[in-house]
């Protein structure tokens, strides 16, 4: 027993020597699979650029396990793009849509998500969840910015003519633009190559009249309730009025893009372009010391009209159907934050649709707050679409505008009567 005993001990010795000097191994743990998130956007501007990239790093560097592909495309061809891939059950965990209008079609087919009662919601102004809304109260994209439509002017440029204040005639519009020209400067900065600014071109003026008549134009044309003839909205009055400021735009503006004419704006060679408010942003992204200034289109001779259309519509949508959709949740609260919304206004030069931040974050926005917020001189343009849902019927419209442009005569019957012809082919060709 003894002998027993002893074996016994010798043994465990050895065990516990060997345990002494063989070094311990640990199993490692197993890393979680890094999961990427598809975001595609239609942002052109640095500053949008920026935002998006320090969100979604911000997003990775708190999940560690989630990085982002952020896509972008032009804007000219967005929808098409998006309506591509939900044909081909192929889309991004993650899109941006510009209004509900254009995008029903996505939210009827399942490709986005109900985002109504999600808690970060709280954090929007109020005011600014109407563009994402639906009449039966769902809420489908989280806004980011209000959007307006007006012009853009070059300070600077102005002073050099002598243009004290902006203009708030149709007549003292005309007559800016003529001192403009006489100093050298181009008075508006046209960027047709890109076939989207057509269309912004007119916008504004659009815009008003449809608010000044509170009617929703382009849904009755688009339905066939109404034609370009009946001029409901005094069409006919906008493109006059387009076809005698065609004069005042840059030479060729159908070999100028988009990137060129806000380039002309910022170096002072052009003094103005009439578009939405993201224009500020491509602007100080190309010349950040440009002295920029907004003011509302000045359609008619009563200075009353011109106001300044501001809405926030559209926003960051997600894919019910992806795989990361907690995680895409989860990147929705953190942009609908004030520390993702100051970086925002920081690099957009947009103002933010989240409660709380300061509006003195740039000049050119200051100016607007004083001049038209503060004063009660906007206009809500949530239902006012400037697209047509239909891709054929748009692609009608850019056309016609574009012969109207091109013809010297700028013949506004004569656009009117091709496009109610236009449209009226297409809605046959349907049926």
């Amino acid at each position: 027993m003894k002998l027993h005993l002893l074996a016994v001990g010798a043994a465990l010795s050895l065990v516990l020597t060997a345990c002494q000097t063989q070094p311990l191994t640990s199993v490692p743990k197993k890393q979680p699979k890094e999961q990427t998130l598809t975001w595609i956007h239609h942002f052109d501007e640095e500053g949008a650029r920026k935002w998006l990239e320090a969100g979604t790093q911000l997003f990775t560097q708190r999940h560690p396990s989630y990085t982002f592909t952020l896509t972008g495309v032009d804007g000219g061809n967005y929808m098409s793009l998006l309506r591509t891939r939900a044909i081909s059950n192929n889309m991004p965990d993650m899109y941006m849509i510009d209004n509900l209008e254009s995008a029903q079609d996505l939210i009827r087919t399942g490709y986005a998500l109900d985002l109504t009662n999600q808690s970060f919601l709280s954090q929007i102004d109020e005011r600014f969840l109407n563009g994402v809304r639906t009449a039966n109260g769902h809420i489908w994209a989280l806004p980011i910015d209000v959007n307006g439509a007006g012009v853009v002017y070059n300070k600077e440029a102005f002073a050099k003519a002598g243009i004290l204040s902006p203009p708030s005639t149709w007549e003292q519009f005309l007559e800016a633009c003529k001192a403009l020209q006489n100093v050298g400067i181009i008075p508006i900065a046209a960027g047709y190559k890109d076939s989207w600014t057509v269309v912004w071109d007119i916008a504004a003026d659009l815009l008003a009249n449809q608010h000044a008549e509170n009617r929703n134009w382009i849904a009755d044309i688009e339905a066939g309730r109404t034609s370009f003839a009946e001029d409901q909205i005094h069409f006919k009055d906008i493109l006059q009025r387009f076809g005698e400021r065609l004069s005042y735009v840059n030479i060729k503006p159908f070999e100028t893009d988009w990137n060129q004419a806000q380039l002309l704006l910022a170096e002072g060679k052009a003094a103005m372009i009439i578009n939405g408010t993201w224009t500020v942003d491509g602007v100080k992204s190309k010349n950040p010391a440009s002295n920029l200034g907004l003011f509302a289109f000045p359609y008619s001779n009563d200075p009353h009209d011109a106001k300044f259309g501001l809405k926030s519509t559209g926003g960051i949508v997600i894919n019910p159907h992806s795989p990361n959709k907690e995680a895409a949740l989860q990147t929705l609260a953190l942009f609908a934050s004030k520390e993702m919304g100051t970086i925002f206004q920081t690099n957009k030069k947009a103002l933010s649709v989240i409660k709380g931040l300061p509006s003195d974050f740039d000049p050119t926005y200051v100016e607007l707050d004083e001049t038209y917020i503060q004063t009660g001189r906007t206009y809500d343009w949530t239902s006012l679409p400037t697209d047509f849902v239909n891709q054929d019927l748009q692609k009608v419209f850019v056309n016609a505008l574009t012969r109207f442009i091109l013809d010297r005569t700028h013949n506004a019957e004569q656009c009117i009567q091709e496009l109610d012809q236009g449209f009226d082919r297409i809605r046959k060709s349907s049926k």
